[in-house]
């Protein structure tokens, strides 16, 4: 039995002729990907800019709104004791009377006069540079500055009729409107408004 040889050798298959030759990224991919990145990031930074601002605004009108309370706060305790005369000796009351301004007189320490240095002369009146301003005696040196970036500070007497009035000892009731206005980040404030009435205890008595 005769055997053949073949004289034909397979050829070897090149494997590297048949490996991919993409291994890495072309530079429109890589310029794309850069673009989508940039754009993310934008997009992040204009996320945190907003929560940023929503947070200050959020703080200032928290802040504007206790800042107004407290003032209106403040006038009304002292404005509720306008007259108070306990050994009804002179007279007292309010002394001025004014849409801006207040003033009043209160003997607190039942002298039966009006001392100074006291705080039984009291006005509260806005001045020019947006401040509610408590005054002592009607010295102007006394004045203390109770509230900033005030805008707006407006007094309205009634009688007991409840009907407005001018006439100092008619008043019975006092109401106050504050506005406060501070800034909240750029070019943007926050404004708050707080009104009140006031029945004054010892007036008329």
């Amino acid at each position: 039995m005769m055997v053949k040889f073949s004289n034909h050798i397979q050829p070897k298959k090149n494997f590297f002729l048949i490996t991919s030759a993409t291994g890495g990224f072309t530079v429109t991919e890589l310029v794309l990907a850069l673009a989508i990145m940039m754009m993310v990031m934008a997009a992040m930074v204009s996320l945190l800019i907003s929560l940023n601002r929503a947070y200050t605004a959020q703080n200032v009108a928290a802040g504007v709104q206790q800042v107004t309370r407290a003032g209106i706060n403040i006038m009304t305790r002292n404005i509720r004791m306008a007259g108070l005369n306990p050994l009804k000796i002179n007279q007292m009351g309010i002394l001025e009377a004014s849409v801006n301004k207040i003033r009043f007189q209160q003997d607190t320490n039942g002298s039966g006069t009006i001392e100074k240095d006291q705080n039984e002369d009291i006005a509260y009146l806005l001045n020019n540079n947006h401040q509610l301003i408590r005054q002592k005696d009607g010295n102007s040196r006394s004045n203390k500055s109770l509230i900033d970036h005030v805008t707006d500070l407006t007094f309205y007497y009634f009688d007991r009729d409840d009907a407005e009035t001018s006439i100092f000892d008619d008043i019975q009731t006092v109401e106050i409107s504050l506005t406060v206005r501070e800034p909240a980040g750029k070019d943007k404030f926050i404004s708050r408004t707080y009104s009140t009435r006031v029945i004054c205890r010892n007036l008329g008595l």
